[in-house]
């Protein structure tokens, strides 16, 4: 009854005809949930939060349409209404979003176009307009003031607001999603908490501002609506941390402020949707003002003090962030008709990101010739050190030859003087006693020769090969065994490589095998000689030499122990890593059997002469 007198009202009042007209004024009857409903003149835009805070319900919200030209398009341009909604024209449905009551959509994401039948209007009154609306706390419901009027003029509005509102939002959200991307990969590739803080606001800003995109919410309302604030928050805490992190501010107790406050705003966020409380929301928007004013205060100090590239523009950018926000803050939230308009903190923020992204992209190409810079540094000093390096080495390896050179010498040296020294001063001291005969003579003249092709022999490079040792005695001494009546029977198997035979070795080998053969010359009596070398593998990877022959045989221990030439014998093997054995050949003769280990090394170390 309350709506057919309101309408009988403003029929009388109504104005004649009109081109585009915007209803600002309407009979609403209000039925919050779990309250009596009643009829109240409103003026629009009318927020349902306002009414009600923290109540659902719904509202019928009656207009008149005013008169309106025969054979003229009409529409209707609503710039928000929601939640969801039903709108009759002279009683009948023309348009409807989502289902009255029904929270999984809401029409209040983006403005409305309704076109109106002309059969519907009337040339001489006015047309009832009933626009029914059901809302969700802390949801925006309720109704802004529409614009009524011929379709060539009132649909360009719309268009225009619908592209500023609407796509405006794609291109928000793609260039944060870009730009978050972009500094989440340097993050990950540098582990720089400049990008993290900026990565993370930046995906939390494609999250906010995607959701006037997303007629049909992925979550339940009121969850979604917390989830939304909380996005929002850390957006702009995050955003304030970036900034400070960006001019060099990023001391312990600021991380410790940002944690608190992030903690704080997130159960602000979700507590004021989930419990109803939208004063709670507002306190928490308000406390935003904290890190953003305090950010911009220290980065505009950071400019006029260092004149900072960095700081100038955050401080620029985060002033333009800021007047926006607090102009919505005030325009659009507390105002009694901030339903109807337009919020520019989205554009800001837009504007903010890609001058902060600008920002990233320049530090990391900064950083990154800072690192070829140090990189081309470093390889000068490497290649220097390495020049320093090769230097070193030709030195040590010029000192090493020399040393070696000098340690050869020494051995040579030293082996002439042990081996044909010594014969030759026996040999002297024989001529100077005038005592000697010729064939002992001949024999100390011979036994300096050895020892003079010996110690040539010994400096030829045999690699580790003992069968070229012994082919070269072979060389040496057969021909004085033949033409001593002695037959030599050589008998030397395939021999595994020795790798620690070196000349010093080779020499005392030579020596052991010559004063055997010598031994058997003079003592023996023998009329043939065997020498043998083979290699036993099992168990004690060893080479044998053996000379035995078929004379007279070892004299008693006694005269063993107390010969010089056994004795040295014994010395020259153990020198050699060697073992020396003497015995008897079946045929009563004598044998010298002597055993080299393959993996001991050989020592070098000096020996007596005998």
């Amino acid at each position: 009854m309350g709506m057919a007198i309101a309408l009988v009202l403003l029929a009388c009042v109504s104005p004649g005809h009109a081109a585009t007209v915007t209803l600002r004024h309407a009979q609403a009857e209000l039925a919050p949930e779990g309250g009596p409903a009643r009829t109240v003149a409103v003026a629009l835009s009318h927020r349902w939060d306002s009414a009600y805070p923290g109540r659902a319900g719904r509202a019928s919200y009656l207009l008149l349409l005013p008169p309106s030209p025969v054979g003229v398009s009409h529409g209707l341009y609503f710039p928000r209404v929601g939640n969801q909604v039903e709108i009759h024209v002279g009683g009948q449905v023309i348009a409807r979003r989502g289902i009255l009551g029904d929270s999984g959509i809401d029409a209040a994401k983006s403005p409305l176009w309704v076109p109106v039948p002309a059969s519907l209007l009337s040339a001489e009154r006015s047309t009832p307009l009933l626009v029914v609306v059901s809302a969700q706390p802390g949801r925006w419901g309720g109704l802004a003031a529409p614009m009524f009027g011929p379709e060539a003029e009132v649909h360009p509005v719309y268009q225009t607001r619908y592209v500023w509102r609407q796509w405006g939002a794609v291109a928000i959200v793609f260039s944060m999603a870009l730009v978050a991307a972009i500094a989440g990969g340097l993050w990950r590739l540098q582990r720089d908490a400049v990008y993290g803080y900026f990565a993370a606001g930046a995906a939390l800003g494609v999250v906010r501002f995607a959701d006037r995109l997303w007629e049909q919410p992925p979550l339940p309302w009121p969850l979604w609506g917390g989830v939304q604030a909380m996005a929002f928050a850390l957006h702009v805490v995050l955003m304030a941390r970036f900034a400070l992190a960006l001019v060099g501010v990023d001391a312990p107790r600021v991380r410790q402020f940002f944690g608190v406050l992030m903690g704080v705003e997130v159960v602000a966020a979700m507590a004021s949707f989930l419990l109803g409380l939208p004063s709670l929301w507002t306190a928490a928007l308000a406390l935003l003002a904290v890190p953003s004013m305090g950010a911009l205060a220290v980065v505009t100090h950071r400019a006029w003090k260092l004149r900072q590239r960095e700081a100038i523009a955050v401080g620029l950018a985060g002033a333009l962030v800021i007047v926006a926000g607090f102009r919505d803050f005030v325009v659009v939230r507390i105002s009694e008709d901030g339903a109807g308009v337009y919020s520019i903190l989205p554009l800001a923020s837009m504007g903010f990101v890609l001058m902060m992204a600008w920002l990233v992209m320049e530090r990391y190409v900064r950083q990154t010739r800072q690192y070829q810079g140090l990189l081309v540094s470093l390889d000068q000093k490497v290649h220097e050190r390495e020049q320093q390096l090769t230097a070193s080495y030709a030195l040590l390896q010029q000192g090493e030859a020399q040393r070696a050179a000098l340690q050869e010498r020494q051995r040579l040296m030293r082996d002439i003087h042990d081996g044909v020294g010594a014969q030759l001063v026996g040999l002297l001291s024989l001529i100077d006693r005038g005592k000697a005969d010729r064939t002992q003579l001949q024999e100390h003249a011979r036994a300096a020769l050895d020892e003079l092709r010996m110690a040539v022999d010994s400096m030829q490079p045999v690699n580790g090969d003992l069968a070229t040792v012994l082919a070269t005695l072979r060389y040496r001494l057969q021909p004085r065994l033949v033409a001593s009546g002695i037959e030599v029977d050589w008998h030397v198997d395939a021999l595994p490589p020795m790798e620690h035979l070196t000349p010093q070795a080779v020499l005392q080998l030579q020596r052991i095998l010559l004063e055997g053969f010598t031994n058997m010359l003079r003592h023996a009596h023998a009329s043939r000689v065997r020498v043998s070398a083979r290699h036993e593998a099992d168990p004690d990877n060893r080479l044998v030499l053996e000379i035995a022959d078929n004379g007279i045989g070892m004299p008693d221990p006694g005269q063993v122990a107390a010969g010089h030439g056994l004795k040295n014998m014994q010395v020259r093997a153990t020198a050699i890593g060697a073992t020396l054995r003497f015995g008897a050949t079946a045929e009563g003769g004598a044998s010298i059997v002597i055993t080299l280990p393959l993996d001991l090394p050989c020592p070098t170390g000096s020996v007596a002469r005998s």
